[in-house]
């Protein structure tokens, strides 16, 4: 088990990042494998210690992570996390459109990948890597994230109509089609889509698929529901329609996904 630090950004942040994680270990323990299930946020990455092995399915050759990683949002079950000896690594969970919103990177190049940060976001990030491993403690971190990140508001440009739109696409309070949302962005459905994907990474309906499954999750973790229950607070037509998408999107049932997935998981703590 890993020991886990979380906090919220800086007020100004948190319509781009939802939360910073640092997860830990100070002793070698046994081998956890952490699923990696569907999302719609990007994550910025950093490793002080030992690297994690990150295979993919049926591909048998090893994949271990880098100091530095930009991990694009996630429509299906490709990869999983496998931990192992001396663990110090500190997660920047952005909202769904905050990566591209904070350094103007299309994220749908991104999508169900993992790439060496310097390569993705600059120097810059190199440089605060640098800076984060000078420091032990993660409030001291958390307080070099919220200087970096607002510096970067700086450079925030006024975000097309597109990206309100997006937005509301993934509330559960909000009965939106999306050629509503690509009616509300004063687009066509083509424009819309080419939008989402440079903004999100994935298509609008994706989007609200993924939310949904989110949301879907969320309620079992904090509520004491059946799945029918679930099922139909999350607004899915009926407990077979989610369990279609539960297995799209994390490759297993309901029941199956939630026991796979434990508290200090990343796909737990951004919920």
């Amino acid at each position: 088990m890993l020991k886990v630090h979380k906090s919220p950004p800086h007020e100004s942040l948190r319509a781009f990042i939802h939360s910073n994680v640092q997860r830990e270990s100070q002793a070698r323990g046994p081998e956890l494998v952490e699923p990696v299930v569907a999302r719609l946020g990007s994550i910025l990455e950093f490793q002080f210690a030992d690297p994690y092995d990150i295979p993919f399915y049926g591909v048998d050759l090893p994949n271990p992570s880098v100091p530095i990683t930009v991990i694009g949002p996630i429509t299906e079950r490709r990869a999983r996390i496998v931990i192992c000896g001396y663990v110090e690594a500190l997660s920047i969970l952005f909202q769904p459109l905050g990566l591209h919103s904070l350094f103007g990177v299309p994220a749908w190049p991104l999508a169900n990948l993992g790439f060496e940060g310097h390569c993705i976001l600059g120097r810059s990030v190199s440089e605060l890597y640098q800076r984060l491993g000078n420091e032990n403690s993660f409030v001291e971190r958390e307080r070099l994230l919220n200087q970096f990140f607002v510096q970067r508001l700086a450079s925030v440009r006024t975000r097309h109509l597109a990206g309100g739109a997006l937005t509301l696409l993934m509330m559960p309070d909000r009965r939106m089609t999306v050629s509503d949302a690509a009616h509300q962005a004063a687009l066509s459905p083509r424009q819309f889509e080419r939008l989402s994907l440079q903004y999100v990474g994935m298509p609008p309906q994706t989007i609200r698929r993924v939310a949904r499954f989110q949301r879907a999750m969320r309620m079992k973790f904090e509520r004491s529901a059946s799945w029918t229950e679930v099922a139909y607070a999350a607004e899915y037509h009926d407990q077979m329609h989610m369990i279609r998408d539960f297995r799209a999107f994390s490759g297993d049932s309901p029941g199956r996904t939630l026991k796979q997935l434990e508290p200090y998981h990343l796909s737990r703590l951004g919920a």
